[in-house]
């Protein structure tokens, strides 16, 4: 009996069926089925669309090939791209062409995978071969990035090929064959030099691998053979990719043009190295990988009991590993963008490979049950999300054909305005699109923070055409636009993908389209409408406390109320706050230190005939006051945050917005003349994540409540408020909890933030119904 069956690691049975050391056409066998299990899940999910700059890059690149136009982008992908136009001659597009190769390669890469496990100890049990090549099938990350139509899956494949020929290795003609390979391997994603250079090197010092068990020892004349078969390997694809690209001077500022632009605008580890991205780059690095914690955790902690078992007991298979893996871990930390997760991709083999050796140390046959559970957690992950990813196309695609299909209902044509990520993200899927783009009048510039800032100049120079406004949904400009009149709701572009993880650093993202006939209201510089703005104008040196902000309300609005709301944040100060509109006073009061919220009825006799009338607000003296609210309409309601609300916050790293409410919370609300009834829609989240209890919320309106119930999941409530002639048009709604809590009493971190923390809200919003 083998030694692991007399500890009792494998049965009896099962040692039947692996051997420990297993015929060789047994362990082909077992490989070829499970390739053809991961063919056989992923050929019915072709995705409907590209889904990444890069994948379009890619089938621009097999239409017409130009690096110069990045078709695909620098530094090229020549060998990829010829494959990719092969392929596409069967395929009816290039989408199916891309995902066809990728899902080829990858499972190509299966038996790939399991060659280089043998390879790395030949001695090990064939059951826990089988167990780790299945283990690094499954992973959710290399499962899902098979269906992708990216470069990924085909580069991680050969790549892993060549080591595996590497490590076969023992005669001079077959190490030159290992290094043709690796330098051919080289033109399908550059990233495959630090999986293939740094093996092949140590396999010539070491003896040529085998070659110290039996096979010939390299010369200097054998290391001279195999560098020049790398350079023939190269030189394949380099010759036709210069030449195609007009020459080595222009290749080269292509190239240079892509590093700069990837050093200057890629978030890397060696260019920012906060607390932040150091966490970042672990957790997509080794974490997302496997798409939840839940299975991340058990693999990643048998994975480092087994690197130290393997360095303790096979120091030969972990030098190997280390020599295959570390300089691309090395690389990926350092130079990659510590966000995106696809780039993880070759490390999921090492980690399979370990966490394998790590359950090969418990006793019994648990470890062989653990790996199982694993191996099928991870195909769940990753078949689900590759079936999610396949159902719908992508958002940005999405947006243009429902583009298209609004431009059909629209007399003149729109224009489109973008925000700064959108309008750089969005430039690969108008261009694949082609003719299919909807007409549009003009694109408006995107500057950096300032985008809001080129709709007020059309706005003011007499531009009247429907706006197509596309935004990031973690940037908040757009709240420094009214878009009441004519304004629909945003329509959010979302992926629906069960594990997010899979697609992390994708680009275009996630986005919001709103299509605006004329707004209500928009505002200028200087404005603290959202916690971002505010942040702008700090920057700028715009505000307040510097002179006049100005904001532009529509004609019609003349006849309704204009909300102005915010903060003296001088304890000394009691500035006069002035309200004017086309230059004339519509309201004058002072403003003591701390929260203040006014209502003003707006005289339709300072309308000029323009179609916008100009707002003017200024503190005299010039003060460190902050509007963070204003709103004007005279067709539906308006409201302001009174007492008992905190300041707006934001987290920058998602986008959430919120606003705490205190023990006691006050809405002012004026509803439109003809309103009867109005309705408070809340969400807001769960008071649990903070007490060991449910929270009561009370909403009233005057002495009648309409709600009164214990919060302890996450919320979302509506009250309807009825009208009441007592009431008239002036009602003020109340929010009651009974539990806040103080942060500086609370957490490890020190803190002089003594506010009274109730109930995180993250949606508010009141509507009139006639």
């Amino acid at each position: 009996m083998t030694p692991d069956v007399e500890r009792g690691l494998i049965t009896p049975s099962v040692a039947g069926v692996f051997q420990a050391r297993g015929s060789a056409a047994t362990r082909l066998k077992l490989a070829s089925v499970l390739a053809v299990v991961f063919f056989s899940f992923h050929l019915p999910y072709l995705p409907a669309s590209l889904e990444d700059l890069d994948s379009i890059n890619f089938a621009l690149g097999v239409r017409e090939f130009d690096v110069a136009q990045h078709q695909p982008h620098p530094p090229g992908y020549p060998v990829f791209i010829f494959v990719a136009k092969a392929a596409n001659a069967v395929a009816p597009t290039e989408v199916s062409a891309l995902s066809g190769v990728s899902i080829v390669a990858a499972t190509l890469g299966v038996l790939a995978i399991a060659v280089l496990f043998h390879r790395l100890d030949p001695d090990a049990p064939a059951a826990w071969w089988f167990a780790a090549t299945t283990l690094a099938a499954t992973a959710p990350l290399y499962w899902f990035s098979a269906a992708r139509p990216l470069s990924d899956a085909m580069g991680l494949a050969a790549a892993l090929a060549v080591q595996g020929l590497a490590l076969s290795a023992s005669i001079p003609h077959a190490w030159a064959g290992a290094a043709f390979c690796a330098g051919l391997a080289a033109g399908i994603r550059s990233q495959v030099v630090w999986l293939t250079v740094p093996l092949l090197i140590l396999q010539q010092v070491d003896h040529g691998g085998r070659g110290g068990r039996g096979g010939k020892i390299p010369t200097r004349s054998d290391s001279l053979s195999a560098l020049a078969a790398y350079a023939c390997g190269v030189l394949v694809w380099a010759v036709p990719l210069i030449v195609s690209s007009g020459g080595p001077s222009q290749y080269l500022v292509a190239l240079s043009r892509q590093g700069s632009e990837d050093f200057v605008g890629v978030r890397m580890l060696w260019t920012s190295h906060t607390t932040r991205d150091l966490v970042n780059a672990f957790y997509y690095s080794f974490v997302a990988p496997w798409g939840t914690w839940l299975i991340a955790a058990p693999v990643l902690l048998l994975a480092v009991a087994g690197g130290v078992a393997l360095v303790r007991a096979h120091t030969r298979a972990a030098l190997l590993l280390a020599t295959a893996f570390g300089p691309y871990l090395i690389f990926h930390m350092l130079f990659q963008e510590t966000f995106t997760g696809r780039y993880a991709l070759p490390l999921v083999i090492p980690m399979a490979y370990c966490a394998a050796a790590g359950a090969r140390i418990l006793p019994r046959s648990s470890g062989l049950a653990i790996v199982a559970l694993a191996a099928m957690a991870g195909a769940h992950v990753g078949g689900t999300s590759v079936a999610a990813y396949a159902r719908e196309k992508a958002p940005a695609f999405r947006l243009l054909d429902d583009m298209r299909r609004a431009s059909t209902t629209l007399n003149t044509p729109p224009v489109l305005a973008l925000d700064r990520r959108e309008e750089f993200d969005l430039r690969r899927p108008i261009r694949w699109v082609g003719d299919a783009m909807p007409p549009i009048d003009r694109k408006l510039p995107a500057p950096p923070q300032h985008e809001w800032l080129e709709l007020v100049k059309y706005w003011n120079n007499g531009g009247r055409a429907p706006v197509w406004l596309v935004v990031d949904p973690m940037r908040h400009a757009v709240d420094l636009i009214g878009r009441g009149t004519g304004g629909a709701d945003a329509i959010a572009y979302r992926w629906h993908m069960p594990y997010p993880a899979m697609l992390s650093g994708v680009r275009p993202n996630e986005m919001d389209w709103y299509q605006i006939a004329r707004p209500d209201w928009y505002a200028g510089e200087g404005w603290e409408l959202t916690p971002e703005a505010a942040g702008v104008s700090q920057v700028d040196g715009r505000g307040l406390s510097r002179g006049a902000i100005d904001a532009w309300i529509a004609r019609e609005t003349l006849s309704g109320t204009l909300v102005v709301g915010g903060r003296n944040f001088d304890p000394a100060a009691q500035p006069r706050l002035e309200v004017l509109v086309n230059d004339r006073l519509q309201d004058s009061s002072v403003v003591a230190p701390g929260y203040f919220l006014r209502f003003i009825p707006l005289d339709q006799r300072s309308d000029a005939q323009a179609d916008f009338a100009k707002v003017t607000i200024r503190t005299t003296p010039p003060s460190r006051v902050g509007i963070e609210q204003f709103d004007a309409s005279s067709d539906r309601a308006v409201f302001g945050y009174g007492q008992g609300w905190l300041e707006p916050e934001f987290n920058p790293q998602n986008g959430l917005r919120w606003r705490w409410l205190s023990e006691r919370g006050e809405l002012r609300v004026r509803a439109p003349a003809r309103a009867s009834t109005l309705t408070l829609h809340l969400e807001g989240e769960s008071p649990r994540k903070y007490f060991s209890r449910g929270s009561r919320l009370v909403v009233r309106s005057g002495q009648r409540a309409l709600i009164d119930r214990v919060l302890s999941s996450d919320f979302a409530v509506d009250a309807i408020v009825p009208m009441t002639t007592e009431s008239g048009r002036d009602v003020t709604i109340t929010l009651e909890t009974d539990q806040v809590f103080v942060p500086a009493e609370h957490g490890w971190r020190r803190s002089g933030d003594r506010r009274h923390l109730g109930l995180r809200i993250f949606k508010c919003t009141v509507r009139a119904a006639s």
